[in-house]
């Protein structure tokens, strides 16, 4: 299979090129028009399927419940909005509740379903601190264990490649370093620690943080906090860009502040993604969902996820956070593959690499999606 536009996403740049696929791998990139292809996009732009590394569900399915068919669904709906790849992110439960949940993202993955591939699993909790939980279950929130990280990774066939820890918790940073040195990226996320202590965290093997500015100490001219850490290091660090989580010019804030290889746009959607205003039971948790698609705890102000779409995240990067379109694309393809090293086939279209394509429009709607060279989504 063949196929060419004007604007692909090459090298950070938009270059005219033709894209060759054979056995779901890029082939051959050669110049635009060279041989007829299959398909030609025009002026639409091809860039590198997105990637998710953090969101919990959407539908009515939520990673926490261990149903084959709600998250074979959820695969299924992903390229809809560009995702190829993505990280299904649990929540704090019970442990026997992530356990299940974890050896039913370990079968459906095994059992190679067509639609945006599953290349790890997200552990957010029960790690977490009480003040900064966010959404997460106060019963089930626990010290870092390393002990207990282990039956989690024996659950999930070795699928947990991504962690979010409260490090100010983790004593000695005994969870975090024995997980980075298995190759698991460990987060800072849903913490109240000060800046050193964050600092001593990433110095142990963490290397990333959830969601910036939210559930984390705010930075104080005084006490730097997590937001200092994050700002002052060179980590990566998660942005919900939905325009309610972070206001448009913090999110311009970080980018000016961090290096464009550096940032990575996330949902976090729950999943009262894609369902109508309302009040739901997702995870365990009663929530309410705005107009606006925003999703509190019930009864209070306390965001406890979006239902933003990645290429939605992209238009608000470009359109309201001014940023550039290449540097929202990178954060949303090459920047998450390199947070869990999987950059030598995923995030970049190159020679070799899979041939997982999102192609979008002007106004970034998507026009079709292709996972590992196959069609799975055109409108």
């Amino acid at each position: 299979m063949i196929v060419q536009s004007k604007k692909v996403f090459i090298a950070e740049q938009f270059i005219p090129a033709q894209i060759r696929v054979d056995n779901g791998k890029i082939s051959k990139i050669s110049p635009y028009g060279q041989t007829n292809p299959d398909i030609d996009y025009g002026s639409k732009l091809i860039v590198p399927g997105f990637i998710d590394i953090h969101t919990h569900g959407m539908g009515g399915y939520s990673t926490d419940d261990p149903s084959p068919e709600g998250l074979v669904r959820w695969l299924k709906a992903l390229p809809s909005e560009g995702v190829t790849s993505f990280l299904p992110a649990t929540t704090t439960q019970s442990r026997q509740t992530t356990i299940n949940a974890l050896k039913n993202i370990a079968m459906v993955k095994n059992q190679r379903h067509t639609g945006a591939e599953i290349v790890g699993i997200h552990l957010e909790g029960p790690f977490l601190d009480q003040e900064y939980k966010g959404m997460h279950m106060s019963e089930f929130l626990r010290v870092p264990s390393v002990e207990e990280f282990i039956d989690y990774q024996g659950a999930s066939n070795n699928l947990i490649r991504y962690i979010t820890v409260a490090c100010e918790h983790d004593k000695d940073f005994s969870l975090i370093r024995y997980a980075s040195r298995n190759g698991v990226t460990v987060s800072i996320g849903h913490s109240g620690a000060d800046f050193e202590s964050a600092m001593l965290a990433l110095a142990n093997g963490a290397s990333s943080f959830t969601h910036s500015f939210n559930a984390m100490k705010a930075l104080h001219h005084r006490e730097p906090g997590v937001v200092g850490a994050l700002l002052s290091s060179d980590a990566f660090a998660e942005v919900i860009a939905d325009g309610h989580h972070v206001h448009p010019s913090v999110v311009k804030i970080l980018f000016n502040s961090k290096n464009r290889s550096k940032i990575i746009l996330v949902t976090d959607s729950i999943g009262v993604k894609g369902l109508p205003k309302g009040v739901y039971n997702i995870s365990n948790v009663k929530v309410s969902l705005d107009e606006h698609g925003t999703a509190r705890n019930f009864g209070t102000n306390t965001i406890a996820g979006s239902s933003l779409r990645m290429n939605e995240g992209v238009r608000f990067l470009v359109e309201h956070a001014s940023v550039s379109i290449e540097h929202a694309i990178i954060a949303a393809t090459l920047n998450p593959a390199k947070a869990i090293r999987i950059e030598e086939r995923k995030g970049q279209i190159r020679y070799g690499n899979d041939a997982d394509l999102t192609v979008i429009d002007n106004d970034f709607s998507v026009v079709a999606t292709y996972c590992m060279g196959k069609q799975v989504f055109k409108i």
